[in-house]
């Protein structure tokens, strides 16, 4: 890798660097002023991000030898994990230990913290050599296995950072080993250039078929594609709801976007292998997430088999037609960044003074009518109710495999979602037919009611409002082909 810095390309990145730097600087000279300003230190950090976003818009460039690669692709992700680090910022305010008192004051470690995820994940997804992508996709893992681990006085947060961390590492070995095997064969790390290689022609090696496998399977690991989800419940059960908000939209949106720029931009030749395995992984997925999330009465647990579920729709969109299963797959992931976000938002705040189990949202409608909305409208749009965003996403997925002539896969996407309105509906029932344990109001915040309307009118628009949602998709997925 040559040292070719081009700071314009670079720009978001520097911001994001800079911020951390800043806060960790003045957490070790001015420990209490920083503490007193550490949200107006981040909002701030975020507007600057997102103004450096505005001024690359548009461009395409590269740095680091072509290592690193600015374009519509990448940019659109860094968006997307943007706004969600800006909506756990928010919701951060709002997290205790369920039904107890507030546990250790927030430090300014959980945003040095969150703040170095944000860099790996935008150096992660402007990769484009495998060396630049596993150190970044390392910084990524290993703040988010702290953070999982954040809560250190309740005993489930500890478990849930030691089990992320374990069966994480045990991931992260799948990749090194399977890039140490791409290398081995054909010499180079080079998205670029190992996909000219394969686009020559000739034998394809067993090593190379071995190591892409290892590498595909470490990313399954990050996107809880079945064999590799046994992490998902009792990490989204034990950890933090601000970190498994995180984890569900940003790290989950990550996983993805490598996957895409791996298997478009580097065996993108091997497209039959690609379609053999990946309807296999799709159908495993969405059958296991939906079924389990039948039988869960806790409600991380809920949404963490149904981000299985979720999981197993945007492998069904990588299984289908390229062009048409990427520009699927990138609005699916803006449907439920801004579904997931509201109903995890909602769960941060009910769960403060109720618990965690499904029955804490007995009658929630009476004691809260907008946290009962904000509810209402995200498990609609998660069980694909027209006309919420939620529904076209699965509707341009399935659409996607049919052009592809999966029809079978098609049909159990069909099927799972009459499942996922079982257990959807149930909470939804709860809500607003059940009677509350309690009458007292559940407390809610100026910034987080604003917050749900904003995220709740964003469900809506996405739905009915599909035209710029899908150009940006199109344009992003451009950068692929």
């Amino acid at each position: 890798m040559t040292l070719d810095l081009n700071l314009q390309a670079l720009l978001p990145e520097i911001f994001v660097a800079a911020v951390t730097a800043a806060l960790t600087l003045l957490e070790i000279f001015l420990p209490g002023w920083s503490r007193r300003n550490v949200n107006r230190l981040n909002f701030l950090g975020l507007g600057l991000v997102a103004i450096s976003l505005l001024s690359v818009w548009g461009r395409q460039e590269t740095a680091f030898g072509g290592s690193f690669a600015l374009d519509p692709f990448s940019l659109f992700f860094k968006f997307l994990f943007l706004g969600s680090a800006a909506v756990v910022l928010v919701m951060k305010k709002n997290e205790r230990a369920p039904c107890q008192p507030p546990l250790d004051p927030p430090g300014p470690e959980f945003h040095l913290l969150l703040w170095s995820a944000l860099l790996g994940l935008f150096f992660l997804v402007s990769a484009k050599d495998f060396l630049l992508f596993f150190i970044s996709l390392e910084l990524l893992t290993l703040s988010l296995y702290i953070l999982a681990a954040y809560t250190k006085k309740d005993p489930r947060s500890v478990e849930a950072g030691l089990k992320y961390l374990i069966l994480g590492s045990l991931a992260s070995a799948f990749l090194l080993y399977g890039i140490s095997l791409i290398y081995a064969d054909l010499g180079t790390l080079s998205f670029d250039a190992l996909g000219a290689r394969l686009r020559e022609g000739g034998e394809v090696s067993w090593i190379f078929l071995a190591g892409s496998l290892l590498v595909i399977s470490a990313l399954g690991f990050k996107v809880a594609a079945v064999p590799f989800q046994a992490w998902v419940p009792d990490v989204y059960e034990g950890a933090p709801t601000p970190v498994v908000a995180f984890l569900s939209v940003a790290s989950k949106s990550a996983g993805f976007a490598a996957l895409l720029r791996i298997l478009f931009g580097v065996l993108g030749p091997l497209e039959a292998e690609r379609q053999a395995l990946f309807p296999l992984f799709a159908a495993l997925t969405l059958l296991y997430g939906n079924l389990g999330a039948l039988v869960q009465t806790k409600m991380k647990r809920l949404l963490g088999f149904s981000s299985i579920g979720h999981a197993g729709f945007l492998l069904v969109a990588l299984a289908s037609h390229d062009v048409l299963g990427s520009e699927a797959l990138l609005y699916y992931l803006i449907a439920y960044a801004v579904t997931n976000l509201a109903a995890f938002l909602v769960v941060s705040i009910v769960e403060i003074s109720e618990g965690e189990t499904l029955e804490a949202y007995r009658g929630l409608y009476q004691r809260s009518p907008v946290l009962a909305a904000g509810l209402f409208l995200a498990f609609l749009s998660l069980a694909g109710v027209p006309p919420l965003g939620g529904f076209f996403a699965k509707f341009l997925v399935l659409l996607a495999a049919a052009k592809s002539h999966l029809f079978w896969l098609v049909f159990l996407g069909a099927v799972n979602v009459a499942v996922s309105l079982y257990y959807y509906l149930n909470v939804i029932r709860l809500v607003y037919f059940e009677k509350p344990v309690t009458e007292s109001p559940v407390a809610l915040s100026l910034p987080s009611r604003c917050l749900l309307i904003g995220l709740m009118a964003a469900i809506v628009i996405v739905g009915l409002w599909q035209a710029p949602f899908l150009s940006l998709a199109s344009l992003a997925s451009s950068s692929l082909f």
